[in-house]
């Protein structure tokens, strides 16, 4: 796949969806788990990769001395600093930039986090040595984002890639523990949360190639699960559970 193209897609596609992201509630579920996880504290300098708007970011603020958030859509970065302002959070910086060549340092960082981003990256592998370097020796690197058995990710990528052309590939457990390992990690940490969406709120806020395909496809799997993401339905409502987990290690 062509960067340059790829990289404008991820610009395109989060520039369109930059307004409403932080409006879909469950953006927001287990931040309390990360704090705890990273055993953040007012000691901490903290790097969130692929920062989008703002959510994560704000959040270690509450808890840390200081973050840093880097992003490459300036739609993002706007609406992040409206919720930095709306948090009256003084200790965090924004930056436009590219998080396969980090402007930083090493060992700059005692807490380096990416949420949400692996699944559109094209060289994960080099992000993630690039999350290690510029991590301090005994920092925390952390992973966040949906993972799935092996068996499951065909059918969940050809759902994600309608619902939004920017997307990769979601990485399996597997993928992932393997990708831990190959950049140096030597002990890995996992934990799970599920995140509910509605499908009519998950619809409002993406901009598939084909709505009515994407629809129909997560309304067939309901009882089947071959998404990967255990559709369930509740008075005339679907909802989609995504399973999230949380990778952590040691630098």
């Amino acid at each position: 796949m062509d960067i340059k193209n790829h990289k404008k897609k991820i610009v395109e596609q989060f520039s369109k969806q930059a307004s409403g992201y932080t409006a879909i509630t469950s953006h927001s579920d287990a931040l309390d788990k990360l704090i705890s996880l990273s055993s953040a504290s007012k000691s901490d300098s903290v790097l969130d990769i692929a920062c989008g708007s703002g959510i994560v970011s704000c959040e270690f603020a509450k808890y840390t001395k200081h973050v840093t958030g880097i992003d490459m859509t300036q739609g993002m970065l706007d609406e992040a600093r409206k919720l930095q302002t709306k948090l009256n959070l003084a200790n965090v910086t924004w930056q436009i930039g590219d998080v396969e060549s980090l402007p930083y340092k090493d060992n700059s960082f005692s807490i380096v986090i990416s949420r949400f981003g692996f699944h559109h990256f094209l060289n994960p592998f080099k992000v993630l040595s690039e999350m290690k370097r510029v991590c301090k020796p005994e920092g925390k690197v952390l992973v966040v984002d949906v993972s799935l058995p092996d068996t499951k990710i065909k059918k969940y990528n050809e759902m994600e890639k309608n619902r939004d052309y920017s997307h990769v590939t979601a990485l399996s457990l597997t993928e992932f523990s393997n990708l831990f390992e190959k950049v140096g990690f030597k002990c890995l940490n996992t934990d799970f949360y599920s995140m509910q969406i509605g499908l009519k709120e998950q619809l409002k806020a993406s901009f598939p190639k084909d709505a009515n395909a994407l629809k129909s496809m997560i309304i067939a799997d309901l009882g089947v699960n071959d998404l990967g993401i255990n559709v369930s339905k509740l008075n005339d409502e679907y909802f989609l559970h995504y399973p999230v987990h949380i990778f952590s290690a040691k630098n």
